[in-house]
């Protein structure tokens, strides 16, 4: 009777070691699915995101020296469009920034773009890092029609 006792409690044990090592690849499987299917996600933003904005040339007519605006480009994005100085052509660049895409903002005062999440700065005239934690400048917007 004693025998029969362990023998089933061996058993069970058994079982419970298998159903144990069933869950842990089911949810191993499911984690390693989920990882390479945000990896593909990122990929396939971030290609997309590299791609600059595109807007018409007719958009690109700025504001008063020293004023800003924002544009929608073809693709739904945001651009800011600013005439830097008097007599100076007006720039334009895309307006999520590129260190976290927090929208850019024009300060006229500072004649700069600033990014108002991680206090980052970028040049008016070629959106290069003035200062901050971005590692690349702001990307210049593409105008068809020109």
């Amino acid at each position: 009777m004693k025998d029969e006792a362990v023998a089933v409690r061996a058993v069970a044990t058994a079982d419970e070691r298998r159903a144990e090592r069933r869950r842990f690849l089911c949810v191993a499987g499911s984690a390693a699915a989920l990882a390479l299917g945000g990896e593909w996600a990122a990929r396939r933003g971030e290609r997309r995101l590299a791609e600059p904005p595109t807007i018409a040339a007719a958009e690109l007519t700025a504001p008063d020296a020293g004023a800003a605006r924002v544009v929608a480009a073809e693709d739904g994005r945001e651009v800011l469009v600013v005439r830097v100085e008097a007599g100076a052509a007006p720039v334009a660049f895309d307006r999520r920034c590129p260190h976290l895409g927090c929208p850019v903002l024009w300060s006229a005062e500072r004649a700069r773009f600033e990014c108002p999440c991680h206090h980052a700065a970028f040049d008016a005239r070629t959106g290069d890092v003035l200062f901050g934690p971005p590692r690349r400048g702001l990307a210049a917007a593409r105008v068809r029609g020109t």
